[in-house]
């Protein structure tokens, strides 16, 4: 009984603040029922047309991530499986050695062929000769 008065209040409120939109409404029910029936539907397509929009954008969405994931395992190598531990992508937590690693504190410096030795050229700039003063 509590939820068909709900609905009942809720209707009286509605006619409440919109007089106008109820009057138009009336009228186009007892003038022109089929005109009534016309806009009903259309709202009806309306709104299970943006429902239906959503629906698809969030599987397009979803099916976006899964390629990303699936690209990314390709690229690094392997998967996310347990059993490496608590995170992929070379994560410390990982069980095996990382590929190409040497002995513990051994760094190897790989220049990338064809970067350019210096971005801004040599006439750039002045130099301020300067000598430091104790006080």
């Amino acid at each position: 009984m509590n939820f068909l008065m709900a609905i009942i209040d809720s209707v009286v409120g509605f006619v409440q603040r919109n007089p106008l939109t109820t009057l138009v409404i009336l009228v186009l029910a007892v003038g022109a029922p089929a005109l009534l029936k016309g806009i009903a539907l259309f709202i009806l397509y309306f709104l299970m047309g943006l429902i239906l929009l959503i629906v698809v954008l969030m599987l397009l969405f979803r099916w976006r991530i899964y390629r990303a994931r699936k690209q990314m395992e390709e690229q690094f190598g392997g998967g996310f499986d347990a059993r490496q531990g608590a995170g992929g992508f070379g994560s410390p937590f990982t069980r095996e050695e990382p590929r190409g690693a040497g002995r513990e504190g051994e760094v190897r410096v790989h220049k990338t062929p064809g970067a350019p030795e210096k971005r801004v050229s040599k006439d750039v700039g002045d130099y301020i000769d300067f000598e430091e003063e104790k006080n």
